[in-house]
C-alpha cells in the first residue's frame, strides 16, 4: 500500500500484525482506491507499558483526494482486538459511502420508514 502511514509510539507492532493491518487496509480501501489520497494509522499506548486497562489507542484518518477525512478512533486493552475493531469500523464506513455515492449516481433516495399518522 503506497499511501499508508503507520506509526506506533510505544507498541511493539510485529511483522505478522503489521501484514494484517496492510492487508485489511488494501481490502477496505479497494472499491475507492483512485480516491484515497492517504492513510495515517497512528497506535500508541496511552498509559505506559506497566499500566492496565483501556491502554492501547488507535487512530486512523483516510484523507480522501476531495479533502474530505473520515478518521476512526477507538481504544482497547488488547492491541489485536483493537486493531481488528478499527479496520471493521473502516469497512462499514467505506460500505455505507460507496451506498450514498450509488444512491446519488441513480437519483434516488435512500428508503426511509414510512410514517403513517394516527387514525384517532
Amino acid at each position: 500500500m503506497s499511501h499508508l502511514n503507520l506509526r506506533c509510539d510505544e507498541v511493539p507492532l510485529g511483522a505478522q500484525l503489521r501484514s494484517y493491518i496492510e492487508q485489511r487496509l488494501d481490502q477496505a480501501i479497494a472499491k475507492l482506491r483512485d480516491k484515497v489520497h492517504e492513510i495515517n494509522l497512528k497506535i500508541e499506548d496511552i498509559n505506559g507499558p506497566d499500566r492496565k486497562g483501556l491502554d492501547k489507542q488507535a487512530k486512523l484518518v483516510v484523507r480522501w483526494r476531495n479533502k474530505q477525512s473520515l478518521v476512526i478512533e477507538d481504544k482497547d486493552s488488547k492491541l489485536g482486538v483493537l486493531i481488528h475493531r478499527v479496520m471493521d469500523r473502516l469497512e462499514a464506513s467505506i460500505e455505507r459511502r460507496t451506498q450514498r455515492h450509488h444512491e446519488k449516481r441513480k437519483g434516488g433516495k435512500r428508503s426511509l420508514p414510512s410514517q403513517t399518522k394516527d387514525p384517532r
